[in-house]
């Protein structure tokens, strides 16, 4: 669907900052309600905290001015072939981090299949030496420009050997029950003893089919600690899927048997 001049009009006054765009105060209110429409047709969600539309995909540090631009070239909505990639919510990260991670200065920590390393900035920004891996290249090469990263490895994760030598892992992992505790299994192997894994994922994760299911749930009932998120948690909206889907969700903590090998 084309759309109007007008349209047009209000996503060129607009202030683009990084992944978040801003509609101005006095903007027409046909206009808006057309750039609306073609923001969040386009994969931007409205954001109270930021007071705009975010392109969660592109967070931390994308630019979301080349996408308006698009649009406006095109006059229509725009496709988004690299939408599957929805980056941890700030508000998320703050409290993943917080919650139940004794972290410290100088303290080595894990982000893996790390996105736009929302997780691994806000480490860095406590102290903490990052290390990320991330199967993209583009996405890899924002996190080592940002500079909050010892290492950046552009790798599949789980293709990774395991190796015990991190006080901590941070992750968002896929959404989908069985690769998610691929994910999270894997990377509880990089954990020294005593050190804790901390991750977001969906409600109903425990509930994956097959061997790794279990001895996901074992693991779990051995060492581990969860809590459920509610809205409230959400300063920057709700957390997607990447279909768009909102999910519920939980953070889950998996601690390192002090005399595990």
């Amino acid at each position: 669907m084309q759309i109007s001049k007008a349209v047009c009009q209000e996503l060129e006054l607009a202030v683009c900052d990084g992944p978040v765009v801003r509609l101005r105060e006095e903007a027409d209110p046909v206009g808006a309600e057309g750039a609306h429409k073609v923001l969040t047709r386009s994969g931007a969600c409205w954001s109270v905290r930021q007071q705009g539309y975010v392109f969660a995909d592109l967070y931390p540090f994308g630019r979301a001015a080349e996408l308006v631009e698009r649009i406006v070239d095109r006059r229509c909505a725009v496709n988004r072939p690299d939408r599957g990639v929805v980056s941890c919510p700030q508000s998320i990260a703050e409290l993943l981090w917080s919650e139940a991670i004794p972290y410290r200065e100088g303290m080595q920590v894990l982000e893996p299949s790390a996105g736009h390393g929302v997780l691994a900035a806000e480490g860095a920004a406590r102290g903490c030496v990052m290390d990320c891996y991330e199967i993209d290249g583009d996405r890899a090469a924002d996190i080592t420009r940002a500079g909050i990263a010892r290492h950046v490895h552009t790798a599949d994760f789980l293709t990774v050997e395991a190796r015990p030598e991190y006080d901590a892992v941070v992750m968002y992992p896929p959404h989908r029950r069985g690769l998610a505790v691929e994910h999270v299994l894997h990377a509880y192997r990089f954990l020294r003893p005593g050190g804790v894994l901390g991750a977001l994922v969906s409600l109903g994760v425990e509930n994956a089919a097959g061997p790794r299911g279990r001895q996901f749930r074992e693991l779990l009932e051995s060492a581990s600690y969860t809590h459920v998120l509610d809205e409230a948690d959400f300063d920057d909206g709700y957390l997607l899927s990447s279909t768009g889907l909102r999910l519920r969700a939980q953070l889950l903590y998996l601690y390192a048997d002090e005399a595990q090998e």
